[in-house]
């Protein structure tokens, strides 16, 4: 075949690819990061797993197979990764850890063998009737990346492929900092959902947070709980990233005696709850840290926003789950982002007396 024949067959597959997806090309990078005409170089395969089994799409792999290759960097060919051995780990955290216990991280199918030995396929916490999905998470299936069993894309749709299509090609500037950002029209759809979490809003880093500093880390949004929605179906949900969570693990997250209770003494440790500016949380540190992240309320996601904010203020800004805990995985137990069953007394509590500062 001439080259200009096979040049112009490639751009046509592109081309419909795009066209048929209806989308925009926002991501960035070539494309042959991502995509192969025939998963052949040289007579050797293209996938990222060297699998000669061409994948849907003209992709070099599935979630797993493009995210989760075991490389000793953090970062390949401008994809994130969320299984690696590079000693930084991105803000999702790292499904290395789970390997070596379940309790450090989810028990993801593809990267880990077997559903967890003691919770099985059911996530800990689960109540189908605040599962906004249309089928609901099966405990006949293990947890997957995408789809109604997994966290990402919409999981309404059983179909991984499916639940995050359009969303690596679609307009996300008002995820962006910079003029583009605004929380308006967030959430509409995969593309516009903070990291294809269908629904949920915030602002995200430019590198995944593989480096960050007061001012460079992503945002979530953080409603307080009495009064955002509840995650019995998507048209209640306000977009918090505790509302993701709560869509497998909504006992940990709702109100009520069966619950977190309604106030303080709390009956389960609260999420998505404005840190009081009063006792010992008036002595938190006002600078933010990435190694402990609160939530924001809408107000203080502006459009326009240009950069992370860099403070904390105690009656403003919000817990949430992830200022606990990684969602991938982290070297500790439960997925904490700090060593809890440490024997030294400050190490187990350095997390909780950044907001709790006398309980040391």
């Amino acid at each position: 075949m001439k080259k200009g024949n096979h040049t112009l067959i490639c751009l046509t597959i592109l081309l419909v690819l795009i066209l048929v997806g209806g989308v925009r090309a926002e991501v960035s990078g070539v494309c042959s990061n991502c995509h192969t005409m025939h998963n052949s170089q040289g007579g050797v395969p293209m996938n990222y797993d060297s699998s000669v089994t061409p994948n849907r799409r003209l992709l070099r792999g599935d979630c797993i197979g493009c995210h989760a290759q075991n490389r000793s960097t953090n970062i390949f060919n401008t994809i994130p990764q969320v299984y690696h051995s590079d000693p930084t780990d991105l803000a999702g955290g790292n499904f290395s850890y789970v390997l070596l216990a379940d309790s450090s991280g989810h028990n993801v199918q593809g990267i880990v063998t077997s559903a967890d030995v003691i919770l099985g396929n059911t996530p800990p916490g689960y109540n189908s009737t605040y599962d906004p999905s249309l089928t609901g998470f099966s405990t006949v299936s293990r947890l997957v990346c995408a789809g109604s069993n997994g966290c990402h894309g919409n999981r309404d749709s059983s179909d991984e492929w499916a639940a995050v299509s359009g969303g690596h090609h679609g307009d996300d500037s008002i995820l962006k900092y910079g003029a583009g950002f605004t929380l308006t029209g967030q959430g509409a759809d995969v593309p516009t959902s903070y990291r294809f979490l269908y629904k949920i809003k915030g602002a995200e880093d430019s590198d995944w947070q593989d480096t960050w500093s007061t001012t460079d880390h992503n945002e979530y949004l953080a409603e307080v709980y009495a009064t955002r929605g509840t995650t019995d179906s998507w048209a209640n949900m306000k977009g918090t990233i505790s509302e993701l969570c709560s869509e497998c693990h909504s006992t940990f997250h709702l109100g009520g005696s069966s619950g977190i209770g309604s106030a303080s003494p709390w009956l389960r440790h609260p999420t998505d709850v404005i840190i009081p500016n009063s006792g010992e949380f008036v002595s938190m540190s006002t600078t933010y840290t990435a190694t402990v992240p609160v939530g924001r309320p809408a107000a203080s996601l502006t459009s326009g926003l240009t950069a992370a904010i860099g403070t904390v203020a105690a009656g403003t800004d919000r817990v949430m789950c992830l200022s606990c805990h990684r969602a991938h995985g982290s070297p500790y137990y439960k997925m904490l982002r700090w060593n809890y069953k440490s024997t030294i007394l400050p190490t187990a509590l350095y997390g909780c007396n950044v907001c709790h500062t006398s309980r040391n």
